[in-house]
Parts: structure tokens; sequence; C-alpha cells
């Protein structure tokens, strides 16, 4: 008798358990779903957004350099980017492996095109421009010539001594801009630009590296405002950094065209 009994209520007790375990499962389930509802509720209002934001900065584009590898220009084209510039040289020693292969493909594209060149706080300005003019030649497209400074190695915010730095970047301005006959914009944050401007840059554009997208006076002339930016390039997902230029499309086809 005293087994029968026993039995009689053990499966009751399994059922609560059971019934328990569910509603626990049940509840973490609609936990997760509501997560990833929000999730996506908060990127697409994110996106929307930056959609705003950008509404009066309709040309948008992007760097690229030999990490990136073969770059579908026409599909870049196609996914409203309107100018790329390509890394070409860096200090008096690095050449882009990638530079004449994609200026070369660029040609066949309505992309506006211009390159880059990193700055060396250990060459002197006219050490890198002969490297420039060596390995780039003619082919520096159409828009201004982009210079960019940034930290590196063991050269960060407390060991660049701006006092030298900033007059040698001031006279590579001057030589690449005789040399090219072409406008210098400077590309880098806006740390280093406080450094920068008005006391040794006084007359260039910037290109500022920032992730907000906000007015910018006329001494801004682009914005690099999302670093990874998705892109499809022959079938595949391709992270660019994205810049817009600062100004309308009116004024874009004044100083392009």
């Amino acid at each position: 008798m005293e087994r029968k009994r026993h039995a009689k209520y053990r499966p009751k007790f399994n059922m609560r358990f059971v019934h328990h375990r569910r509603r626990i499962i049940l509840g973490a389930f609609l936990l997760v779903v509501l997560l990833a509802v929000a999730g996506v509720w908060v990127v697409k209002n994110q996106q929307r957004g930056a959609r705003l934001a950008l509404a009066p900065y309709p040309i948008h584009g992007c760097v690229i350099d030999q990490e990136n590898g073969i770059i579908d220009f026409n599909s870049l084209q196609k996914q409203h980017i309107s100018f790329v510039y390509l890394n070409a040289t860096t200090g008096a020693t690095y050449f882009d492996d990638s530079f004449n292969t994609n200026y070369s493909r660029i040609q066949s594209t309505d992309l506006k095109v211009g390159i880059v060149h990193n700055f060396s706080f250990q060459k002197r300005p006219k050490a890198q421009l002969r490297f420039i003019s060596q390995k780039v030649k003619s082919n520096t497209g159409q828009l201004p010539v982009v210079i960019r400074v940034s930290y590196y190695g063991d050269y960060n915010a407390k060991r660049v001594d701006w006092k030298k730095a900033g007059p040698d970047l001031a006279d590579l301005v001057k030589l690449l801009a005789n040399y090219y006959g072409q406008a210098v914009v400077i590309k880098t944050t806006p740390a280093i630009k406080r450094q920068l401007d008005p006391t040794y840059i006084k007359q260039s554009k910037f290109w500022l590296e920032e992730p907000q997208i906000k007015k910018h006076n006329r001494r801004v002339q682009f914005v690099e405002y999302d670093a990874e930016q998705k892109f499809k390039n022959d079938h595949s997902d391709l992270e660019l950094p994205v810049s817009y230029f600062n100004g309308s499309q009116k004024t874009w086809n004044e100083q392009t065209n």
C-alpha cells in the first residue's frame, strides 16, 4: 500500500516541475525575442537618424589601400560613392602595392579620385616630395592631394615635437602644392588639428576623422564619420572608411568640374 501511495503522487510532483521548467524556458525565449526586436529597433532608429543627419551632405567617398584587395569600382559607384582616395605613399620609403592597379581601373568609372600620402615625423619634407613624385608621378587625380597626419610607433601625443613637425608639415604642403599645382588637404583627428590650426597650417583645409555627423566651418572639407561601413564587392562584404564632403551637391560640382 505504501508503494502504491508513493506512486500515486510522484507524477504530480514531476508534472509541476515540468510545467515550471517550461514556464522558465518560455519566459527566457520571450525575453530573447523582445531583446532582439528592441535591438533591431535601435539599429534602425540609429540608421534613420544617420540618414537624416547626412541629408545636407549628399557627397560620400572612401579611402582604399592594398589591404582591401581587388575593388569593383563600378559597384562602389552604384552604392552612392562619388569619390575615392587611394593610399599611395608613406614617408619616403613605402609605396602601396595596389596603387597603380587601382588608379588604372578607376579610370573606367565616373568616380573622382585623389591620393593620400602618410606624413612621416622622421623624414625631411623634400625627401618625402621626391619619393611621392617618383612613385605616383602625375597620377594624382582631380581632387586635392591629401596628407594624412597621425601618430604611429613611438611617435605619440607626448613624444611628437610640434615645433619641429608643424613647420615640416607646412613645408611639405607648399612643396606638394607647387609641384602638382593642386590644393592640399590635411587628414587627421580633431586633437591633432588643434595642434596645427592655425599655428602651422593657415590656408589648407582639413579632413577630420570624427564619428559625429555635424556642421563644420569652411576649413573642414571632408569628415570621416564611419571607419567600417559595409559595401558589396563582388558578392562579398567589404568594410571601408567612409567620409562626406562638407558641402552641397552644387558646391561639389563647382569644385570638381
